[in-house]
């Protein structure tokens, strides 16, 4: 369902809202919904996880448990609404896009909410219930954002507030479909409040929400960087800079994310019966990276194509900062495989440590190349971010007690993969041919690759399957 409904979601409405808004108008909004993404954190702070975990093993605690988190994520609300704001008011917001900023972060408080809900639906173990909730907020934006779009006489008139009233009005009619649900499988007791022992869950997730507090900051916070330091002179730039950034997200989340999460109880269970890891980094490294080099690959060679075929008033430049932008897609992959390595380990002050020094390359970096290149310097700065987080996994994974062992002939494999690819890439760049038929012979050439240069056999595909 999400592969279906996702996609459409970003290539059938994101994308055309772009289209209609143009490149500074959108790019105020990503600036703006990538603020609001950075302090996310404060609206949950480990609650659903320690939700989903004590209603699975005890579905009768919903019925005290509900009231006392629902107290507390309003609470968190609140400061979350208040530390947002404050940042935007520092940032030199004001006026129409302090405005959005607060209706972005009311966007995130409901999205917050949906979560939550979700986690009592699928903890009581109605994964059908939970599975249409998912995406049911997407199908909300898509049928009310459709109107919006190509309905003639709105069409005409549509402007990026627009989007954001249909995410909020979404993620409410989501958040009272799932608490009907949720008030169905239980009725709740509201005379149960304890705050100590909401606040002692809050104290021993503090760590986790670091964590994730500081990979927002380097992942998100490049956006309204550009776009506050660039607003007056060059505003297009964010625009472009979240266009190609549109599809990293995509193929990472399509790919990557989807892959770590996979990883993670594998390498857990693993861990915890004492079993040899090495294995299954292995064939999850020989699966993944290849295909994170192939898709770096085609956005630089193929990149202007690509924006053109997507987007419009498009030029070469656009192209360059997706080709170059994409370059860290490979450095995604790796992390994706060695970081759940190290969280199922429970190495999150070695992750945070890791994160704490990408903050710092990512923001003195973009301080430094965006006022000289734009949107472009925002690219090279998230190839060298992703890459230096990237190797510090890899470092930190074969130093820990895993007996990692590094494999030169791999090596040597990779380097013919890579040859192989950037010759296909040069030589089709050229050639006048459909720009899908590019990506397939691309991608036919990374499939051929993987299994002739020995990356990945079929017997050990199979047994990652099995394990699967």
């Amino acid at each position: 369902m999400n592969l279906i409904v996702k996609p459409v979601w970003i290539f059938g409405i994101d994308r055309n809202v772009q289209n209609m808004v143009g490149h500074a108008g959108y790019g105020t909004y990503q600036a703006l919904f990538n603020l609001s993404l950075i302090f996310q954190t404060l609206l949950d702070f480990g609650l659903q996880s320690y939700n989903t975990r004590t209603v699975a093993q005890s579905p009768a605690a919903m019925k005290k448990l509900f009231p006392n988190i629902i107290a507390t994520k309003a609470i968190l609300s609140f400061v979350y609404l208040f530390t947002v704001m404050v940042a935007g008011l520092l940032l030199g917001y004001q006026g129409f896009r302090l405005g959005l900023l607060f209706a972005l972060c009311f966007v995130q408080v409901l999205n917050s909410l949906v979560l939550y809900l979700r986690s009592n639906v699928s903890a009581m173990h109605h994964f059908k219930a939970d599975s249409i909730l998912s995406v049911m907020d997407r199908l909300f934006m898509i049928g009310i954002c459709s109107v919006l779009l190509f309905y003639r006489p709105l069409s005409t008139l549509f402007r990026i507030e627009w989007f954001v009233y249909a995410q909020i009005a979404a993620y409410l009619l989501t958040s009272v479909v799932a608490f009907i649900i949720c008030y169905r499988l239980t009725k709740f007791d509201w005379q149960h409040y304890d705050f100590k022992k909401i606040l002692i869950i809050c104290k021993k997730s503090l760590p986790y929400a670091t964590l994730i507090f500081l990979m927002a900051v380097y992942t998100r916070s490049d956006a309204f960087l550009l776009e506050r330091m660039l607003v007056h002179s060059r505003p297009e730039e964010a625009g472009i800079y979240a266009a190609a950034f549109r599809l990293l997200d995509v193929v990472n989340n399509v790919t990557g994310v989807l892959f770590a999460g996979m990883l993670l109880p594998m390498f857990g269970g693993l861990l915890a019966k004492r079993e040899p890891v090495q294995p299954l980094v292995n064939i999850s490294f020989n699966i993944i990276l290849p295909v994170g080099i192939a898709t770096s690959a085609a956005a630089w060679f193929l990149g202007t194509d690509i924006m053109l075929h997507l987007y419009k008033g498009v030029s070469p430049y656009d192209g360059k900062v997706l080709g170059m932008l994409l370059c860290s897609f490979p450095f995604y992959c790796i992390t994706n495989v060695y970081s759940p390595l190290l969280t199922a380990d429970g190495r999150l002050g070695f992750l945070t440590r890791i994160t704490l020094i990408a903050v710092c390359i990512s923001l003195l970096l973009n301080f430094w190349l965006i006022p000289r290149y734009g949107a472009y310097g925002t690219a090279i700065t998230s190839v060298i971010t992703q890459a230096a987080v990237a190797i510090m996994n890899v470092y930190g994974s074969h130093k820990a007690r895993f007996g990692l062992k590094a494999d030169r002939g791999v090596f040597f494999r990779y380097v013919l993969f890579i040859l192989l690819i950037i010759t296909t890439g040069y030589l089709l760049q050229p050639v006048a041919m459909n720009l899908l038929l590019k990506l397939v012979i691309i991608g036919a050439s990374a499939v051929a690759g993987i299994f002739a240069f020995g990356l990945i056999s079929l017997k050990g595909l199979k047994v990652f399957i099995s394990r699967g």
